[in-house]
This record gives C-alpha cells, structure tokens and sequence, in this order.
C-alpha cells in the first residue's frame, strides 16, 4: 500500500465525480473510467500551458512599465481566478462525498489519509503553481536583469497563491452556510479589491507609488522596506494557508440535510423562481451572483466602463454555475410537465432582475444607456450558458469546467456573442451592435425553444 500514491487515486476520484454527473443523479456513461484518466492528465497539461502564457506575459508588461512586480498582477489574477473558480468545486465534492471517512476504512494512518486528500486537492493547482515558480523569476531577471525584482516578483507569486488557496478552503468548509457563503464571497473578494485593484490603480495615476501603499502592496516597492514587509506578508499568507489546510483536513461533514420542495404544478415558474431563490443562498458556486451589484457600484467609483463590462463577464461566468441549483433533483425535473423549461425561464429571469438592478446602479453613473445597450448580448450569452449545462449534464457529461482549458473554451463560446457586441460598440456602431445582439437572440431562442421542452 505504501507503494501506491494515494493523493493520485483522490485526485482522479475528485475528477470523477466532477466530470461525470453523479452529482446530478445521473449514471456516469461505460466509458467514465478512461476519460477521467484522459482528464486527469488534461488538466495537468492545460495548467501548466494556462500558467506558463500567463507568467510570460506578465514579465513580458515589465518591458514597458519596467516594474517586474506590477506586471506579475496579470499572473495575480489568473491565480485568483483559477483557484476560486476550480478550488470551490473540489472542496465541495471532497466535503459532500467525505472521502476522508471513506479513505479511513483502508489499512492507512490519519496522517497518511491527511497527506493523501490534501495532496490530492492540491494536485489540481501543483503544476501551475510549479511552472509559475519556476519561470517568473528567471523571465523577470533575464528582462530586468534585477535580482531584486525577480525575487519580489517570486514572493508575490507565492502570497497570491498562499492567500488564494487559504481563502478558498477558508469557504469550502462553509459551503453548506447558506447566506454565509455569499457573504464570504464579497469579503474575500474585496480583499483581491485591496490587494490588486487599488495599487494597479495607483501605478496608473501616479507613476510612483504613494508611501502608504507600501502596507497594502509592498511587492511594488523596490526598497529594504518593500523587500522586508514582502517577506513578511508572503510567510503569514504560507502560515495561513497551513493553518487553514490542517483545519480542513479535521473536518467532517457530521449530517446530510435534504431540502424539500413542494412543486405546485398550477403555477411551476413562480414555485421555481421561490426555490433558485433559495438555491442561491445555499449553494456557494452560484451564490456570487448575488455580489455582483456590490462589486458593479464598487468599479463605478473607479472606472464606470469597465464596471459595466466586468458585471457582464461575472454575470456570463457566474451562470454557468446556475445548473447546481437543481442538484440531484434534475431527474426530478425532467420528468416534471414543462419542468426544464421552467427551470430554465426561472434562471434567466434572475440573472435579468440581478442586472436590471446594475443597470440602475450604472444610471447613477450616467452608463445606463451603455449598459441597456449590451441588454441584448447579455440575454442571448446567458441563455446560450444555461442551455450548453443544460444539455451537457442531461447527457451525462457534467458541467466539464475543472480545468483552464475547458474553462477557457467554455468562457470563449458562452462571451463570443458579448464580445463581438462590444466590438461593434467601440469600433463600428451602437446600431449595429444592436442588430447583431438581437439577431444572435433570436436564433438562440429558436434553437431553444426546440430543445428545451
């Protein structure tokens, strides 16, 4: 037993149950075992390219501001992103499916058990993580031939990712809280506001730095102070994230609670609408979309274009995420009279309500024309999301987006329509990004109207 790697088994079972749909009580298709051995290598390879572009590119931005550790922001992000938006789905699988109790049935110590579903978990960021570590401080050194900068650009890589993985283990454990974890979604995300935003902001404004943003950013400062706060913060983000990990790793899930639905079938939309509602609150991995107008007010104060743009891409982004409101009940469902069509109207209705509301935040900013104005797109974006989970998850694929690559092509067909519209806004025309937001939502909604029934 000792010969076998146990962190591999629990890092391929993670794989299986997110990529097959047992957690939408469907049955994995025969051929379930070999692809999860083909997605298992898939994701290793595609973090490693995903990290890799992002690391070069990020050295590649210190040509022009000459600012290793400004430019690692862009790599700041991709981290940020990939390990909350990969990390939660894990962690929810790894609490819900307790594999640890499973894991503790074989001839294995606790602490191997421990070493194994950490290992396991953090078997999905190792690779990027590595190829981040490895080729930032080399690429900074060989274009900014500063020793200095290549090592705060390599402190700053491991806070960023220490913090984001403390962070997210941090509100996997909650994900069962309900409203809590909406809440932890606005708090850690106003950290990432702290820690990126508002000192790239400041390089914009100022060229150099302010002092008092040394306490808040101090990878940006080239000095014994910045390197000495740098060392410091990079040591609490590595503690925090060990404290977080052990914390983790004595957690049970003690009781399984079943949520009742009473599906009244005279009016299934509105009894649909009541439970997404409450589905929101519950489940973490969708539950950012009710953040979103925090965050749409928030940017509004810095930058109101790009607030509006980055609503709608956490809007697109956030809807792929909807699909778990119905949980294992979608069989439920499909054998409901219009059930997944109401599902599906009563999803597209909240996200409509959620930016309606936006829309009106924009107004105070004198943005609402602009944000009515990509209405259209967002619609035809959002229902184009809704119905690739629909239809992967009825025929038994999953949601398919544990990985960057399958990420990436997942974001690149649900913001293709929202992309070209912005195109047409900035470069052509307001008409005929209007024209082709609402031909594209017309033959969405004719293809939709057929297959979702």
């Amino acid at each position: 037993m000792s010969n076998v790697k146990i962190h591999d088994v629990v890092y391929k079972q993670i794989i299986y149950l997110m990529y097959t749909s047992r957690s939408f009580g469907l049955s994995p298709k025969p051929d379930a075992i070999s692809k999860i051995k083909r997605n298992a290598v898939t994701i290793k390879i595609s973090n490693i390219i995903a990290y890799t572009i992002a690391t070069i590119v990020s050295a590649s931005i210190s040509i022009i501001n000459k600012d290793a550790p400004f430019s690692f922001i862009f790599l700041d992000l991709i981290i940020l992103a990939n390990i909350f938006t990969t990390g939660l789905n894990v962690i929810f699988f790894v609490t819900n499916y307790d594999l640890k109790t499973f894991l503790l049935s074989l001839p294995l110590t606790e602490r191997d058990i421990n070493i194994a579903v950490f290992r396991g978990i953090f078997e999905f960021f190792y690779y990027g993580f590595l190829a981040s570590i490895v080729i930032a401080p080399i690429s900074t050194y060989i274009i900014t031939l500063s020793v200095l900068q290549a090592l705060m650009a390599e402190l700053e890589i491991v806070f960023f990712f220490s913090l984001s993985f403390a962070l997210v283990i941090l509100l996997g454990k909650r994900i069962r809280l309900g409203i809590t974890s909406a809440l932890f979604r606005v708090g850690t995300s106003l950290i990432w506001i702290i820690f990126i935003i508002l000192p790239y902001g400041f390089t914009f404004r100022y060229l150099i730095l302010p002092p008092y943003i040394l306490l808040i950013f101090p990878f940006g400062f080239l000095n014994v102070e910045g390197l000495l706060l740098s060392l410091l913060y990079t040591g609490l983000s590595i503690v925090f994230a060990y404290n977080q990990a052990l914390k983790f790793l004595s957690f049970r899930v003690t009781s399984h609670y079943s949520t009742k639905y009473s599906i009244k079938l005279q009016s299934p939309l509105i009894t649909y609408l009541h439970k997404d509602i409450k589905g929101l609150l519950r489940v973490p991995q969708a539950s950012f979309l009710l953040t979103i107008p925090v965050f749409a007010f928030i940017f509004s104060f810095f930058v109101p274009i790009y607030a509006i743009f980055y609503t709608i891409f956490m809007i697109t982004t956030s809807s792929i995420m909807l699909i778990l409101l119905e949980a294992s009940g979608i069989q439920l469902l499909l054998s409901l009279p219009s059930g997944l069509r109401s599902s599906y109207i009563s999803k597209l209705l909240i996200i409509l309500i959620i930016y309606l509301i936006d829309v009106l935040i924009f107004s105070f900013f004198n943005h609402a024309y602009l944000s009515l104005i990509m209405l259209p797109s967002l619609i035809a974006s959002v229902e184009l999301s809704l119905f690739i989970s629909y239809n992967n998850v009825i025929k038994g694929k999953g949601i398919r987006i544990a990985d960057p690559l399958s990420l990436l092509i997942r974001e690149i067909e649900i913001n293709s329509i929202i992309g070209v519209a912005a195109l047409l806004v900035f470069f052509a025309n307001v008409y005929y990004s209007l024209i082709f937001s609402i031909i594209s939502l017309i033959i969405i909604n004719i293809v939709i109207y057929k297959k979702v029934k």
